[in-house]
């Protein structure tokens, strides 16, 4: 079946419309291709496909530079020209602010987007470690099976030797079943982060230096893997902070809640997150709890108010609990367009109005990004 693509849409996927009507996503399919399809799954409303034929190519269709990019789940935009890339990504973002958040983009300001280099920039990673074939690697997409990898060029030169060591790659594979944890089928995934000094594995704490603080981390807690970029996302959001009244929710390890103003009241779930936070940001008031159970218990007056949630977004209560807070000002850190304008169009039905909007290309070669969204009373 041959379709003609329109746009690219959240997850890398172009997207097209079958003769009957219904839009189908094509996997590694640009804007303005006509293509050949393979339909692979069917919903209601949308399908999704493979490219089988490429007939008409975009003129911004570059050979991917990675040799395992055909199998290897990890990246899924190296086919597009990386000053592209950042561009297309940009427009998503604005596109679902749009679409589901209802907001225009002439009624705020688009931030100059922040750009980085497009490889050897991830220092956290998790690979897959078969241990009867002591092979290593990652997963192909929507699978089980194992691509060994002994390179891979969005990662640091330092995860890299680790993925070339056999004898690393061993160690820690053993280290990882001697700790009680379960393997992923015939798979145990070992967890690397890079510090300033040293690699951690599992809980070893390391160091790493972002501008002007030093922050204690572990592999097995999320800490943002762009190390380029990371600093300036960070200086940006304490820019925008009004007010000495501060929260800081879904603050993981305390990355803002250290830059943040002396007082910041920091919420995040996860205990181990929020004992390294105590380490990072002892100036901030910590609590465990989620954020939706927290903020039905607390209320107090507060100036400015920090969310960076994962990917699946705000509970769908929180935007009208945290408007009980008076706030004036609410920072909102995002890694899914999608949801991301979903909770924008709440916090419009509270008071709310977009400021600003500002795009980190902390992903290169894949869809993701970091977003930035500033909204006011």
């Amino acid at each position: 079946m041959q379709i003609n693509i329109e746009s690219l849409v959240e997850g890398g996927k172009g997207l097209g419309h079958l003769p009957s009507g219904k839009a189908v996503l094509v996997e590694k399919a640009l804007p303005g291709e006509t293509v050949v399809i393979d339909v692979y799954k069917e919903n209601a409303s949308y399908c999704f496909a493979r490219v089988t034929s490429l007939i008409v190519a975009s003129p911004e269709r570059v050979i991917p530079p990675c040799q395992y990019y055909d199998v290897c789940g990890g990246c899924d935009l190296q086919h597009l020209h990386a000053k592209k890339e950042a561009e297309e990504k940009e427009r998503i973002v604005l596109d679902n602010i749009k679409r589901l958040g209802r907001v225009d983009s002439s009624t705020y300001t688009v931030e100059k987007r922040v750009e980085g280099p497009a490889f050897g920039y991830r220092n956290r990673v998790r690979i897959h470690y078969n241990i009867a074939t002591e092979e290593a690697g990652f997963l192909s997409p929507k699978s089980n099976t194992l691509v060994p990898i002994d390179h891979c060029p969005v990662l640091c030169d330092e995860l890299n030797e680790v993925l070339a060591s056999k004898e690393i790659l061993k160690r820690e594979a053993r280290n990882v079943m001697f700790s009680g944890k379960k393997a992923n089928g015939p798979f145990v995934e070992i967890a690397a982060f890079v510090g300033d000094d040293g690699i951690s594995f599992g809980d070893k704490l390391v160091h790493i230096e972002m501008g002007e603080h030093t922050y204690s981390v572990n592999a097995n807690v999320f800490f943002q893997s762009n190390k380029f970029l990371l600093p300036e996302l960070l200086s940006y959001v304490s820019s925008l902070v009004e007010g000495g009244k501060v929260m800081d929710l879904y603050s993981g390890v305390g990355s803002f809640s250290a830059v943040l103003p002396k007082g910041t009241v920091a919420v995040e779930r996860q205990k181990e997150c929020r004992r390294l936070a105590l380490l990072n940001a002892p100036d901030a008031i910590s609590y465990t709890d989620a954020v939706e159970k927290w903020a039905r218990k607390k209320r107090s007056h507060v100036d400015t108010i920090v969310v960076d949630p994962p990917r699946t977004g705000l509970e769908r209560t929180v935007p009208h609990l945290l408007s009980s807070f008076g706030e004036k000002r609410v920072i909102y850190v995002s890694c899914n367009s999608v949801t991301l304008g979903r909770d924008i169009g709440s916090f419009i039905r509270e008071g709310f109005k977009v400021l600003s909007v500002k795009v980190f290309d902390f992903y290169p070669n894949t869809h993701g990004t970091e977003s930035v969204v500033v909204l006011e009373r």
